[in-house]
This record gives structure tokens, C-alpha cells and sequence, in this order.
């Protein structure tokens, strides 16, 4: 009789358990379902994403944003996000996409996953006042300051410790935008961030500044950010950027920032492509 009961409470459990998986929601039909996608910006990241002089959200990620809600058929909502809440809002759902100039790391996959392919190559320089700094060994003991949830702020001194084993003494700040300014008031003495962001924080003073030993010292690519264990919500988001590639629905967007005559030229290319050796320079995206 014992028995009997325990297989009949094991069967009701397996049949509640099969019912509440049937019926879970995914992201994607949530989404669909609502209507709208949350995705996650930054303000004070320029020319990525940031508030402009009207009030208003504008940048690279944030036109791609609104590029992949177009293409997902919803409207969107943009959520406030920084350095710190980039990654936690994805984890507590409070945002469906975290488009905030997130570089791919490998402590980040443990929170969140990431649509491919990666849509932008940037990388870190060490920004100081043009003169006063001539190599990376010379910003030993120096005071390095980097944004808040950069992972600059550990992988800065184990760049600057490959050339002096004296280390720098590290501070983080809210924005680029206030790290420059303790730059500028001489409260640091160089400043790491992504190449075309300090560029575009700087703006005309830039004439004043320079990357320390006039190189990046650390490549590396941004990635759309999605909530873990979504797989057909990332793969949608995935195939919507490959077509944007495939489409010239990108190629719109970066020129408009980026090109010749955008908003904020780059002389290199930062687009995702393949090796120019074996594939030509080719957008990365999947075949068909």
C-alpha cells in the first residue's frame, strides 16, 4: 500500500513538474507576446550610446537598438544602464538585451549569454596628456583611473606589470566623461578606456592628449548581451544581426557613425569581420 502511494505521489509530481515546464514562457514569446523589448543602454558613453544635447538617447548602440526591435516586429522601451547594471539587469530580467558597449569576456558568460556574432572590434589605450607619459613601463606607480564595472580595473596593472613590477595605484570613476576630467585637473595621471570612446569624450581638447606608447594594449569585441539559458531568443537576435550585416542595414549604421564622414571617423576598421588572408574581409555571419 506504501508503495502504491509513493508511485502515485512520484507520478503526480513528474505530471506537475511536465506541466509547469509545458507552460513556461520563453523569452521570446514573452517578447512577442508584449509587444516590446527592453534593452539596456548606457548615457554617458559617446559615440556608443549616450544622452545628446536635446535630452535625447543617441549613439551606435542605441541605433542598433532600434534596428533589431524594427526587425523583431515590437516596439522598444530603453532602460538606464551602467557599467554594473549592464550585466545584473539581464540576470534579474529587468531588460530582454544589454546594447551597451559590452566587451565578451569570459567571467561575463558565467551571468548572461551572447548573441553572434560580436558586432564591433574595439580596444583599451592608456589616454594621457600628450608628452608626459612615453611608455607603459612609465605608468608604474602612477595613478590609472578606469570606469566603474571596467574590466580594465584588473586587466590595466597586469598589462602595466609585463614592463615594471611597480604597480599602479587604481581609482574608478562613474563615467569616461569624469574620469577625463580628473585626466584634465591632473587628479590621475592616465586614464584606460576603449579607443573611439576616449576619442569621443576628449572631443576637440583630444589635440592635447594621447594613447601611451601610441598603441591599444588590449583588443577586444563587444557583444549583444541576452539572459541566460534563452536559446531561441539569442538565436533570434543572432540571425537579426547577420542579416543587418547581410542587408546593409549595419553597414547604414556604421558609416553614420563611424565612416568618413560620421560622427565620429575611425581610421581603422571595426567592423566583425574575418581574417582579409583566407576570407576576404568578410562580415562574420553564418551560412545558411
Amino acid at each position: 500500500m506504501k508503495r502504491s502511494r509513493v508511485v502515485v505521489l512520484m507520478a503526480a509530481l513528474l505530471l506537475v513538474s511536465f506541466i509547469s515546464y509545458a507552460s513556461a514562457e520563453s523569452l521570446l514569446d514573452e517578447v512577442t507576446k508584449r509587444g516590446t523589448v527592453r534593452i539596456g543602454h548606457g548615457n554617458s558613453t559617446p559615440p556608443m550610446n549616450y544622452i545628446n544635447d536635446k535630452g535625447e538617447w543617441t549613439g551606435f548602440d542605441v541605433d542598433l537598438g532600434s534596428a533589431i526591435a524594427e526587425k523583431l516586429g515590437v516596439k522598444i522601451e530603453r532602460v538606464l544602464v551602467d557599467n554594473k547594471t549592464r550585466v545584473a539587469f539581464l540576470a534579474n530580467r529587468s531588460i530582454d538585451i544589454s546594447l551597451a558597449n559590452i566587451s565578451q569576456t569570459r567571467s561575463r558568460e558565467d551571468q548572461m549569454d551572447y548573441a553572434e556574432p560580436p558586432y564591433f572590434w574595439t580596444g583599451k589605450i592608456f589616454y594621457a596628456k600628450k608628452r608626459k607619459i612615453k611608455s607603459v613601463k612609465d605608468l608604474g606607480g602612477k595613478k590609472i583611473g578606469v570606469d566603474q564595472g571596467s574590466n580594465a580595473f584588473t586587466a590595466a596593472p597586469q598589462e602595466i606589470a609585463k614592463y615594471t613590477d611597480k604597480k599602479p595605484e587604481m581609482l574608478s570613476f562613474q563615467n569616461s566623461a569624469e574620469g577625463f576630467l580628473a585626466l584634465k585637473q591632473g587628479k590621475i595621471d592616465a586614464y584606460s578606456q576603449d579607443a573611439q570612446i576616449m576619442a569621443a569624450v576628449a572631443g576637440s581638447l583630444g589635440v592635447e592628449y594621447e594613447a601611451v606608447g601610441g598603441s591599444i594594449w588590449s583588443a577586444g569585441l563587444y557583444g549583444i548581451g541576452v539572459p541566460e539559458n534563452e536559446s531561441d531568443f539569442r538565436d533570434k537576435i543572432s540571425f537579426i544581426i547577420q542579416d543587418m550585416m547581410k542587408d546593409g542595414t549595419y553597414e547604414k549604421i556604421y558609416q553614420k557613425w563611424f565612416g568618413p564622414k560620421g560622427t565620429a571617423p575611425l581610421s581603422i576598421n571595426a567592423r566583425p569581420r574575418l581574417p582579409k588572408e583566407t576570407y576576404g574581409d568578410m562580415l562574420y555571419t553564418w551560412p545558411d
